[in-house]
């Protein structure tokens, strides 16, 4: 049977709880698109991808279409390492989380243009993440099996229908991707 002081102890772990949740429910939500990558990221660890200039041959072929007149944006090298340029999307539709040894590496990464970030640890395992405004997949790993590698690509608008859902696991080096919408 329970005894007057156990029932006031109850009581109050309860109402310690209760307080404690209408705190959590006022205090403001965290915005991701505030937080920067490049900050905890070793600065060699991340290539942007440049997309492709157009050819000779296709600026020669007549359009039906009428085409923008280029932005003045600096071009930029096809592996262009260093601080993290402006983004290039103009809405971030998802992040990036990746983990590593059970600790996240760095900051959740905005999918707001090409690149790519290689994480190398202390035993000589690398893994290769690529990352796209629309989608994020494993490129290369050391690992044996490379069933990361084959998992895929994590899409934005069809990672619902993913069996891992918005994760890319490589177990051997015990890294993981994971894909968080905007939304």
């Amino acid at each position: 049977m329970l005894k007057r002081k156990d029932v006031l102890l109850i009581l109050l772990v309860l109402a310690l709880a209760a307080v404690m949740l209408g705190i959590s429910k006022l205090m403001p939500k965290t915005d991701l698109s505030e937080k920067v990558a490049d900050v905890t990221l070793a600065p060699d660890a991340i290539e942007y991808v440049a997309t492709p200039a157009p050819t000779a041959e296709a600026a020669a072929e007549p359009t039906a279409a009428p085409t923008e007149a280029p932005t003045a944006e600096p071009e930029q090298e096809a592996a262009m390492v260093g601080p993290m340029p402006p983004k290039k999307a103009g809405v971030v539709r998802g992040y990036v989380i990746l983990t590593v040894g059970g600790r996240q590496y760095g900051d959740p990464i905005p999918m707001d243009r090409d690149k790519i970030i290689t994480l190398r640890q202390d035993d000589e395992k690398i893994n290769k993440v690529h990352i796209t405004p629309k989608k994020v997949y494993m490129e290369s790993s050391t690992c044996e099996n490379q069933d990361c590698v084959q998992q895929g690509a994590v899409h934005v608008d069809t990672y619902m229908d993913r069996i891992l859902g918005t994760y890319v696991i490589c177990l051997p080096n015990n890294v993981s991707i994971e894909m968080v919408p905007a939304e």
